[in-house]
Order: C-alpha cells, then sequence, then structure tokens
C-alpha cells in the first residue's frame, strides 16, 4: 500500500494502572506494518507507573492525558473528540494488536466504500499470557451479545453521527453503541483474520456485563418481556449462588 495513499488510523487506548501490559498494548500499535496511524493514550490518573511507560513513548504519540474519568466509555469518549483520522479502533491496555492488523482493516475499508465498521477474530489468553481460544462474530451475533471490541474498527463519521458512548452503562456501553450503530443502518464487515488479542478479565466485570447485555437486548427488541424477566432471574440466582461461594 503506498504511503501517499494511506488513510489516518486513529488508535484510542484507555489506561488505568495497566503498567503490567501497557508497554506491549504500545508497542503492537506502534510496531505496525501501516504508518499513517495516530496514536492517542487517555489515563484515568494512574498511580502504579504506567505513566513513566506512556512517557518512554512520548514522541510517537499524537494525543495523550492524564486525568480522573468517569469510567472507560468517558475515557473513550474523551479519545474520540481528539481522534482525526478517517478510522477509529479502540485497544485497551490489556489487550494488543497482531502485527498486520491495521494495514488489513484499511485494505478492507478501501476495497468497499460503503463499509462503516470492520471487525475480526479475537485471540483469547488465560492468565498465564497463553492462548487460549480464538472467537470471532459476523454481525448478527449482535442480537445475543457484543462482537470482538479490540477488534472493531469504525468510520470517525459514524462515531460522529452517533455521538460516542453513553455513559449509562458501565459495562456494556461498547454493545450499547454496536447495536446503535447497526440500528442506523451502518454496514458491517467480519474478515475471518486474527486482529487483536484479548487478556481474560475478572468476574465481577463479567457478571455486571452480562446483566447490563440483558436490558439491552430487550431495549433493542431481540427478547420478549417475559424472556428478560427469566433471564434477569437466572442472572440473580447465579450471582447471588456465585458471591456465596467467594465470601
Amino acid at each position: 500500500m503506498n504511503q501517499v495513499q494511506q488513510p489516518l488510523v486513529s488508535i484510542i487506548t484507555v489506561v488505568y494502572n495497566a503498567v503490567r501490559t501497557l508497554e506491549q498494548t504500545i508497542l503492537s500499535v506502534l510496531n505496525q506494518d501501516y504508518s499513517s496511524i495516530e496514536y492517542i493514550i487517555i489515563d484515568g490518573g494512574s498511580t502504579d507507573g504506567s505513566l513513566a511507560i506512556v512517557e518512554k513513548y512520548r514522541s510517537r504519540i499524537a494525543y495523550y492525558c492524564s486525568e480522573p474519568d468517569q469510567g472507560i466509555y468517558d475515557a473513550m469518549n474523551k479519545g474520540l473528540q481528539q481522534a482525526t483520522g478517517a478510522f477509529v479502533g479502540i485497544l485497551n491496555a490489556d489487550d494488543f494488536y497482531e502485527l498486520s492488523a491495521v494495514r488489513t482493516v484499511v485494505q478492507a475499508f478501501q476495497a468497499n466504500s460503503q463499509i462503516h465498521v470492520v471487525h475480526g477474530l479475537l485471540r483469547i489468553l488465560d492468565a498465564q499470557d497463553e492462548p487460549d481460544t480464538i472467537v470471532g462474530h459476523a454481525a448478527n451475533f449482535l442480537n445475543f451479545g457484543m462482537i470482538e471490541h479490540p477488534t472493531c474498527f469504525v468510520k470517525k463519521s459514524i462515531y460522529e453521527q452517533m455521538g460516542g458512548f453513553d455513559l449509562a452503562y458501565s459495562r456494556a456501553g461498547d454493545y450499547e453503541l454496536m447495536l446503535r450503530i447497526r440500528k442506523a443502518g451502518a454496514t458491517f464487515w467480519f474478515l475471518p483474520v486474527i486482529l487483536a488479542n484479548f487478556r481474560k478479565g475478572g468476574l465481577s466485570v463479567s457478571w455486571q456485563s452480562s446483566l447490563e447485555t440483558i436490558n439491552l437486548r430487550y431495549r433493542y427488541g431481540y427478547i420478549s418481556k417475559l424472556r428478560r424477566m427469566f433471564l434477569l432471574a437466572y442472572w440473580y440466582l447465579n450471582y447471588t449462588l456465585f458471591t456465596k461461594k467467594i465470601k
């Protein structure tokens, strides 16, 4: 791909106390085999040494700030406000891209100008950072849950049209935004290629995300009121049993 023809891609990384994994995340962006990248890092006020890692690469970062925020989606919105690229990817500080991820995505966008979102396969890493499994879902999976967000690249114009992430959701704001984008008529393109790597999060995050996902599926008409009540009861029962077990 000729550099003169390369559209600018904005990559946003949100950080809060991720000293163990942040450098790998940063290097996975800076070492891409695609050069027209605007890298934006939004830190929530880390105190664990993360800021020293960012400073190490400061000359290659287009925008960086460190200040308290209202959660991960507030930080992502701050990044979106700074992004000037034609396409935007969001990569959390526990995750990292494959070497050719950005180039592969840009080629997909250029192959079809009607595409608004490109996404692909995600490699899951276990607690020892060893490959566990590879997952990937086409856009119709949004009827049931979130597609693989670390692999998602969205046209900046779509983010501008949608207004960013809804802070009413603390764990499933990415799912809500993708549902909103699809409802507005956006076209998704799934690539059967590993684009990113994801470290498994805590169970408490999964419980909250599951609750918000159930309510979003009902809100967007993918489940009935009765089905929502059943799923909420099932969620509450399992959550109660789980919290008792760990006490």
